[in-house]
């Protein structure tokens, strides 16, 4: 049956860049380290989309599996010490952090994890909520990495990450947020 899938996924792709009908994914994500409600960090840029994140939006839309959907309709971000690629699972992820505050967060598969649609550009865009990872008895990290995935534990789906741009370590009473843009065009 996997092989089946991959054979589907393959010739779809094809066929529509064979008609000059490419999908783009576009993710922004804006990262603010914060001290004493002063932003020290920021870091703005494009994301990756993981395999398992270019399969999850084929399969859930173009065929209705909802084995892709996550899990009670929750996306988590994620932050881990890590340098990821496109082919890395969830099980795969190393170091992400444990205490010390640090758990993952939740974005909501509605308008409450996605507020805002807009026009940009002609395309259409979701824009997240601002999560937020606050430091509490102790430090989070080092981090170099965030990432989207469909559940908060190792089982689900990685779907996006975003390397940042230096190493972060959020100390105790800091915080780091993030909100990502996603736009298909």
């Amino acid at each position: 049956m996997q092989m089946v899938r991959e054979r589907l996924y393959v010739y779809w792709v094809r066929k529509l860049k064979e008609k000059n009908m490419e999908i783009k994914w576009t993710g922004i994500w804006k990262i603010q380290h914060i001290r004493n409600g002063e932003v020290i960090w920021e870091d703005e840029g494009t994301n990756s989309l993981a395999q398992q994140g270019e399969e999850a939006v084929l399969e859930a839309y173009f065929r209705n599996d909802t084995s892709y959907f996550p899990p009670s309709n929750t996306f988590y971000v994620r932050l881990c010490n890590d340098t990821l690629v496109v082919t890395d699972t969830l099980s795969s992820i190393l170091d992400e952090p444990v205490g010390n505050g640090y758990t993952a967060q939740v974005v909501e598969q509605s308008t409450v994890g996605f507020p805002t649609k807009e026009l940009d550009a002609g395309a259409y865009r979701l824009i997240s909520k601002v999560i937020t990872f606050t430091a509490s008895s102790g430090d989070i990290g080092p981090v170099t990495t965030a990432y989207l995935a469909t559940t908060s534990s190792n089982t689900g789906k990685l779907i996006a990450y975003r390397a940042l741009a230096m190493t972060r370590t959020i100390l105790d009473g800091d915080a780091m947020t993030i909100q990502f843009r996603v736009k298909l065009s």
